[in-house]
C-alpha cells in the first residue's frame, strides 16, 4: 500500500506580499484617530506584523540587516514599557478594591478608619504616580532612528514604532492625573514638569476629563469634607467602580499587546536566524 508524506517547504515567497502591507497601513491610520480602542488596535496591528514577518523573503530582510537588529533592540524597550505598565495597572487595581472593601466594611469602624484607608489610596496614588513620570522619561529617550531606507517595510515599521510609544504615552498621560493633596518636594516639581510638557506638546488630546481625574477629584471633595455623608460616599464608591472597570480593561488590553509583541518579535528572530 502507497504511503504518503506531508511534506513542508522551507522555500520563502519571493516578495512581499502587497495585502499585508495594507493591511498595516490601515491600521496605522485608524490608530492616531481612535484613543478608546488603541492598545486593541495596536495589538491587531502587531499581529499583522507577525504574520507578515512569517510570510516575508528573508533575501528582503537581509539586506536591512542593522535597521532589523536595532529593531529588534527596539522591541525589547517596548516590551519593557509595556509589561511595567501591566504591573502598575495590577498595582492601581489592587488599592482600588482595598479601598472599596474598606467601604463595605465601614459599618464595623468609624469615620476615622475609612479616612486612614483613603489617605493610604492617595499615597499609592503618589507612589504610581512617580513610577508613571519615570516611564514617561524612558519613553522620550527612546531612539526609533536607525536606517535612511526607504524600502516600504521599513518604512511602515517605524511608523509602528512611533505609534507603539504614542499609544503608551496616551496611557500613561491617562493615568498621570493630579493627586490629591500632593507633598511639595524636588521630585514632584519633576513629574509635574514632565507631565505638564508632555500633555500641552500634543501628545494626548482628550476633550473630557478622564475616570481618574474624576475619581481624583471625588477624593479630594472626600479628603477637605468635615462630615462624612451618605452622599459623598455613594459619589465616590461609583467613581471607584468606574475606574476599577477601567483598569480591568487596560490590564487585559495590555496583556493581549504584550503576547502580540512577543510573537512578531520571535517572528522576526526566526526569519533572520535562517541567515545566520
Amino acid at each position: 500500500m502507497a504511503t504518503s508524506y506531508h511534506v513542508r517547504s522551507c522555500s520563502l515567497p519571493a516578495r512581499l506580499h502587497s495585502n499585508g502591507l495594507n493591511h498595516i497601513q490601515q491600521l496605522l491610520n485608524k490608530l492616531p484617530t481612535d484613543n478608546d480602542n488603541g492598545l486593541s488596535l495596536l495589538s491587531h496591528l502587531y499581529d499583522s506584523i507577525s504574520h507578515l514577518f512569517n510570510d516575508s523573503p528573508a533575501s528582503l530582510l537581509l539586506p536591512h540587516h542593522s535597521f532589523f537588529t536595532h529593531l529588534l533592540d527596539l522591541s525589547l524597550v517596548h516590551l519593557d514599557l509595556c509589561s511595567k505598565l501591566r504591573d502598575i495597572t495590577c498595582r492601581i487595581k489592587d488599592c482600588l478594591r482595598d479601598l472599596r472593601s474598606a467601604f463595605r466594611r465601614r459599618r464595623h469602624g468609624g469615620d476615622s478608619t475609612i479616612r486612614c484607608h483613603v489617605k493610604a489610596f492617595i499615597r499609592s496614588r503618589k507612589a504610581v504616580h512617580k513610577d508613571l513620570s519615570k516611564l514617561l522619561l524612558l519613553l522620550k529617550q527612546t531612539d526609533h532612528s536607525s536606517s535612511g531606507s526607504t524600502h516600504p517595510l521599513i518604512t511602515l515599521l517605524r511608523q509602528v514604532c512611533s505609534q507603539t510609544c504614542h499609544s503608551f504615552r496616551t496611557v500613561l498621560l491617562s493615568l498621570s492625573t493630579s493627586v490629591p493633596k500632593p507633598r511639595p518636594s524636588k521630585w514632584a516639581l519633576v513629574t509635574k514638569l514632565v507631565i505638564k510638557n508632555a500633555t500641552t506638546s500634543g501628545q494626548v488630546q482628550n476633550g473630557h476629563r478622564n475616570e481618574f481625574q474624576m475619581m481624583d477629584e471625588e477624593l479630594r471633595r472626600f479628603c477637605l469634607a468635615k462630615e462624612i455623608k451618605k452622599e459623598r460616599i455613594k459619589s465616590l464608591i461609583t467613581s471607584l467602580d468606574n475606574v476599577d472597570v477601567l483598569v480591568e480593561d487596560l490590564e487585559e488590553s495590555l496583556e493581549s499587546l504584550y503576547r502580540r509583541m512577543i510573537q512578531a518579535r520571535v517572528s522576526l528572530l526566526n526569519i533572520l536566524s535562517l541567515h545566520i
